[in-house]
């Protein structure tokens, strides 16, 4: 199956359209079709990325890709109202029993959970 993702670039200020592009790929792996994306808007800006940088975007978080997937769907509900958060621990909880070395499942979820207890109230007396 062939996936294609359209990237373009906006300026915010004046919302003027600096670049786009196609990428066709098939979806084998998605941390490779990342790190084109990555590599081409980093070239569009002109950004000269360090050494470290490019292994840090070349780099693949986990080889587990339902881990992956458990984890981007607990990062979109991190940013939905409060209601949504039980679906944002669910599935990086999900993420981490997927893939227990995956350290950014580890700490997103970690991060959600330190918020969930500062929100929550103070037991009584």
């Amino acid at each position: 199956m062939l996936w294609r993702v359209n990237v373009q670039l906006i300026k915010a200020a004046n919302d003027s359209h600096l670049w786009a592009d196609t990428f066709d790929r098939k979806l084998t792996d998605i941390f490779s079709v990342e790190s084109d994306v990555a590599k081409a808007i980093a070239e569009q800006l002109r950004a000269k990325l360090t050494e470290q940088e490019a292994r840090v975007v070349a780099a693949k978080p986990t080889d587990n890709d339902e881990a992956y997937d458990a984890y981007l769907r607990g990062l979109a509900y991190t940013n939905k109202p409060a209601v949504m958060a039980t679906d944002a621990r669910k599935y990086l909880k999900q993420a981490v029993e997927l893939d227990p070395n995956f350290a950014l499942a580890w700490g997103a979820a970690l991060l959600r959970r330190f918020e969930w207890l500062s929100h929550a109230e103070p037991a009584g007396d």
